[in-house]
């Protein structure tokens, strides 16, 4: 709708004409669209996984468990990162993506065991890097005019992630190696993971004090929600390991540790 109005103080038809567009806003998109757009990201999530349900050990209906504690990992992760980071979408679809990853490696936890420990990790660290950023793919490959992105350094942060979780997964298998216990477990994880996460940002905080100040009050704040995050998206699926017979038996043997008491 196009509009003629006269500005002046002389009279309605002296002055300057000035041309004025009016469009009236867009409707709300409807419920049945959002549902559709939602249930197009989580598609490929999981054509991802279900085809590793067809490996020989997968084979068994006690390996769906899997299922509850992922969409229990995903939806408390997304809803966590946006609060925190007032729903930046890209850094949601990171965490379900990061989340898909770990699925996988639980699913493949029978063909990443080694009589070495490092050779176990490297395993572990492939495959849950390699999910994660292909889960992550369709957000990266989504329509965006600038050039200037923040997804290519969210995918980056999830490589970063990976390396986190695994690392504070199998030192904390090292820990626990001559006792195990649920609780120490748990206390051990939650310790690797916030000294990983400081082993990561440390060369970041090293350069950014080369450039200028740094708020140690914000650095700290930061380490603490990310490794937060980093637990609560382990959690569910330890726990899982923990009291679910056919995912503890493969968890125990990745982690070289002996049965509980």
């Amino acid at each position: 709708m196009v509009s003629y109005a006269n500005l002046g103080g002389l009279g309605a038809r002296e002055g300057t004409p000035v041309v004025h567009t009016w469009e009236p806003p867009l409707p709300e998109p409807p419920q049945v669209y959002v549902a559709a757009t939602t249930s197009f990201k989580v598609l490929p999530w999981l054509l991802i996984l279900l085809p590793l349900f067809l490996f020989r050990a997968n084979r068994r209906s006690a390996a769906w468990w899997i299922w509850l504690p992922v969409v229990l990992s995903a939806v408390v992760g997304v809803t966590v990162t946006g609060l925190l980071t007032g729903n930046e979408r890209s850094l949601s679809q990171a965490v379900g993506s990061f989340v898909v990853g770990l699925a996988a490696m639980w699913l493949l936890m029978p063909f990443l065991g080694s009589s070495y420990r490092i050779i176990t990790f490297f395993k572990a660290l492939v495959v849950l890097a390699t999910f994660s950023l292909l889960a992550f793919v369709p957000t990266l490959l989504a329509d965006n005019p600038d050039w200037l992105d923040v997804r290519p350094y969210v995918a980056a942060l999830l490589a970063v992630a990976s390396l986190a979780a695994t690392l504070a997964l199998t030192l904390g298998g090292l820990s626990v190696r001559r006792r195990f216990g649920r609780i120490r477990l748990l206390s051990w994880l939650a310790v690797w993971i916030v000294l990983a996460w400081t082993a990561i940002a440390t060369p970041f905080v090293i350069y950014a004090l080369l450039e200028s100040d740094v708020d140690w009050g914000e650095v700290f704040l930061c380490l603490l929600s990310i490794s937060g995050i980093t637990l609560a998206l382990l959690l569910p699926l330890v726990l899982l390991s923990f009291f679910q017979p056919f995912y503890r038996a493969r968890f125990l043997d990745w982690l070289k540790a002996p049965p509980p008491s």
